[in-house]
């Protein structure tokens, strides 16, 4: 026993000398790492017709690099241009690999032109996924959240609502997204579903007003659409329909709120009514 003991204490005295003496030989040095995107038929060759293996094993260099700036120092940055590139060699390299599409859109955008990286990955995923809702609905939140592109945004949340088994917790982002990009009726026809969806009376009558000012903001575009194709200019202001008999009125907003013609955007959009009488 006492020969044991004595045994035990060495090595542990041993080993924490060889360690001692390989942090002073060879001490902790924070390096970059070496990043390089190999060609595609360069990386078939190496894979060695593996290539879902190599797949994995870039993917994993990538998520090191991204996750690991958590730790290092600022002057360690997130290289956007090698991780996008690997994640297109990855995602060439084993077309199949989902979660590395998912990865480019919800996981790895890092600032604002990332998204602009991220989008020919998710798209060309939802080529080999059609039925995904999730590669869609990351193209939409990124472009809604990061660049407010609400036209973009609402186009692809609605490719989202539209795949097999897309849960409806979105949808109120969506209509945002549509409402604010001027496609009130696609608006009109979410907002429908949410208020069929619900049995509770106070959401149904919040639900129901929104629908008839979706249905306004629809009527005064399309108004603002023939008033232009008529008249070959488009209107200055909403009065300009009534004057020119495309509308008998401009619609009550259900919420109290104005209805404006925005030149710039040249689409009718809500506002606060003005109180003249302050």
């Amino acid at each position: 026993m006492k020969k044991t003991v004595i045994l035990a204490v060495f090595c542990t005295l041993a080993a924490m000398s060889v360690n001692y003496m390989d942090k002073q030989l060879y001490p902790l040095v924070l390096r970059e790492e070496v990043r390089l995107v190999l060609p595609l038929p360069v990386a078939e060759i190496l894979s060695m017709d593996q290539r879902g293996f190599l797949a994995d094993l870039l993917f994993t260099q990538v998520s090191l690099h991204s996750g690991g700036l958590m730790w290092k120092p600022l002057n360690f940055q997130f290289d956007s241009e090698w991780a996008y590139g690997m994640m297109q060699l990855i995602t060439d390299l084993d077309p199949k690999f989902y979660n590395a599409y998912l990865f480019a859109g919800m996981g790895l955008i890092h600032n604002f032109d990332d998204v602009y990286r991220a989008r020919p990955i998710l798209e060309k995923g939802m080529a080999v996924f059609p039925d995904s809702w999730e590669l869609p609905f990351w193209i939409g939140y990124a472009h809604y959240v990061y660049w407010e592109d609400y036209e973009v945004a609402g186009d692809f949340l609605w490719q989202a609502l539209h795949k097999p088994g897309a849960p409806q917790n979105f949808l109120s982002l969506m209509i945002s997204a549509l409402q604010k990009g001027g496609n009130y009726q696609r608006a009109f026809l979410a907002m429908k579903i949410l208020y069929d969806s619900t049995s509770d009376n106070n959401l149904k009558a919040i639900y129901g007003n929104r629908m008839i000012q979706l249905d306004n903001l629809l009527a005064l575009q399309k108004a603002g659409s023939d008033y232009k194709t008529k008249t070959g200019r488009a209107i200055t202001d909403l009065n300009d329909l009534v004057q020119g008999g495309f509308l008998e009125k401009i619609p009550e907003d259900p919420f109290g709120l104005q209805y404006v013609w925005n030149r710039e955007k040249n689409m009718v959009a809500i506002q606060r009514k003005i109180n003249h009488h302050q």
